[in-house]
């Protein structure tokens, strides 16, 4: 075992060794600069040169020509390469915003010498026969792609540092809310390249990048085809649960066997793990996964809290009558694909005027969830199950209710959906706008005046009877990306009425960035916005009645935003 151990050492520091030659701030100015030729290179750009081979190249050798000789090199194989001539598209952009673009950085090259800062400055400040063959392949699409990204066998700190080049340049270039971030992404190429050079190992490597993608403090990230159980652990609870006020509140079992050995129930509340309170854990292994605000951090905080490798741990709390417990739980093997039960939603019911209704009733012949539940003068609809061909039967039956609440806790992004406006609003609304990438001038996006497409701009019609009851629509963290679009359209219904608690803040299409390992990098292509401008990434959907699930609420599986909802009608005269 010793000799291993040692054979493990000498090959992690052989590993470490081979950047060792560049510094930091070597890397870092190449890193920059391999970027802005990659995208902006008349050959490299059209896929005439095998960028990633000419990285590897020059992190694998040891040039002594320094920073400058590698740039010079650099230009001269890709000037001596032949490129097609692109005729510029005309594009429907309103306006291109330049928030996302600045190239004073190549003055700020401290290793380059004037004649190839000006080289570089005229790549990017004067484009032309830019291709589009590592940004977007389909060439009349308005995504970025990297399909075209090699993907590699072996494994390698040069690859890795190749890996780290791809990801930021891509995020430089095409990510439309990097002016959003908390950090400067510059600082975070800085940040990251260290990390990079010491990676030794598959662990190492899923861990950096699992941290890189967690920057983009967007909740659209994640790392697909794998679930990095070697960063956050193969094992977790035997309970499904959900967190309020700053504990763990168990919802239901996994392993009834285990529960009962940790004399765990439904409804008992868990306020520290391993001596530690819940906050701090999160805290810890929040760095690791995404979120576009702190309401996201804890509802993705399911995917992580419990997860480990240690087959126990200690945990404290309170039981149902009161008592304080401390006890020993055995974890049990997670299977992510099974994990249906994701977020330990219990099935809520309504507690309305001293009587308890089952609101959410499963159609068993359609697969569904039926899409409407009527009390009294008020109707509930449950807007992920609507289908565009029921709007219309199900607005004019309900159409003298006296209220109606539309439900945006969970997911459909059907466009035929935007049917149910024409009954709701009184003339056609322009509900947003979005930005995509220029591919002719990366870094740059262009403003367009609709979120879908031309077809759907607007959203209703010319109605000279919409609905006049009132309008409640129930939003909380759960409510993200498409659902987010339907709250933005919502927003528009005169006197209309937001309950709950901050969306996810999560919007726009979901777009790749091939990785090295042939695993993917999703982030949000594309930006949505109100018709004035106003972001709707990070702050997402905010409430005009902030209501959120107690202690004693989710115990009880009462939903206190439906009950909200329905007083808020009855009070209208």
């Amino acid at each position: 075992m010793k000799y291993i151990a040692l054979i493990s050492f000498f090959m992690a520091s052989t590993l470490s060794a081979q950047l060792s030659k560049f510094s930091d701030r070597d890397l870092y100015e190449i890193g920059k600069v391999w970027g802005l030729m990659k995208y902006y290179h008349p050959a490299i750009s059209q896929g005439k040169v095998d960028w990633d081979a000419v990285l590897l190249e020059t992190l694998s050798n040891n040039p002594n020509s320094g920073t400058e000789g590698i740039v010079k090199n650099w230009m001269n194989i890709a000037d001596q390469n032949k490129f097609d001539k692109i005729i510029k598209k005309d594009n429907e952009c309103d306006s291109i915003t330049l928030r996302n673009f600045n190239s004073s950085w190549i003055e700020k090259l401290k290793k380059i010498s004037p004649e190839s800062k000006k080289s570089l400055s005229n790549l990017i400040n004067h484009p032309n026969n830019v291709g589009s063959f590592y940004s977007n392949p389909p060439d009349n699409d308005i995504y970025f792609s990297s399909k075209n990204e090699k993907v590699y066998d072996t494994f390698s700190v040069e690859i890795k540092m190749l890996e780290l080049f791809r990801i930021w340049n891509a995020i430089e270039y095409f990510y439309p809310y990097k002016y959003l971030l908390d950090h400067n992404w510059d600082d975070i190429l800085k940040k990251y390249i260290p990390l990079f050079k010491k990676i030794n190992n598959e662990k190492d490597y899923e861990s950096a990048v699992m941290q890189l993608a967690a920057e983009l403090q967007d909740t659209h990230t994640s790392i697909e085809k794998t679930y990095q159980y070697d960063v956050v652990g193969k094992l977790s609870s035997p309970f499904i649960f959900q967190i309020v006020d700053n504990a763990v509140l168990i919802t239901g079992s996994k392993d009834e066997a285990k529960m009962k050995k940790a004399n765990l129930e439904i409804g008992d509340l868990i306020t520290k793990i391993n001596g530690r309170s819940i906050a701090k854990n999160i805290n810890d292994k929040s760095k690791y996964f995404a979120f576009s605000n702190e309401s996201v951090k804890f509802r993705e905080a399911y995917s992580y809290l419990f997860s480990g490798d240690e087959e126990t741990i200690t945990i404290e709390g309170v039981k149902k009558d009161g008592k304080t417990f401390k006890t020993t739980l055995e974890l049990t093997k997670r299977i992510f694909n099974n994990e249906w039960d994701k977020d330990g939603i219990p099935n809520y019911q309504l507690n309305y005027q001293g009587k308890t209704y089952e609101y959410l009733t499963y159609n068993e012949k359609e697969s569904r969830l039926n899409p409407s539940f009527q009390l009294d003068d008020k109707v509930y609809f449950e807007f992920s199950s609507f289908k565009g061909a029921e709007i219309s039967a199900l607005m004019e039956k309900y159409r003298n209710a006296k209220g109606m609440v539309f439900d945006l806790r969970g997911y459909n992004y059907d466009g035929s959906l935007l049917k149910v406006f024409d009954y709701l609003l009184s003339k056609p609304v322009l509900y947003g706008i979005k930005t995509q990438p220029d591919f002719s001038q990366p870094g740059k996006f262009c403003f367009v005046d609709n979120i879908v497409n031309k077809e759907y701009k607007f959203a209703g019609k010319d109605n000279p009877d919409p609905y006049k009851g009132q309008v409640v629509v129930l939003i909380n963290e759960h409510t993200q990306s498409a659902e987010e679009m339907w709250a933005m359209i919502f927003k528009k219904i005169p006197n209309v009425i937001f309950v709950g608690s901050q969306t996810a803040g999560a919007d726009g299409n979901k777009t790749s960035i091939k990785l090295t390992n042939g695993h993917i990098l999703i982030f949000s292509g594309l930006g949505i916005y109100y018709p004035d401008g106003g972001e709707t990434q990070r702050i997402g959907i905010k409430p005009d009645i902030v209501v959120r699930p107690t202690i004693q609420s989710i115990r009880n599986k009462e939903d206190l935003l439906l009950g909200k909802a329905f007083d808020i009608i009855d009070r209208k005269k």
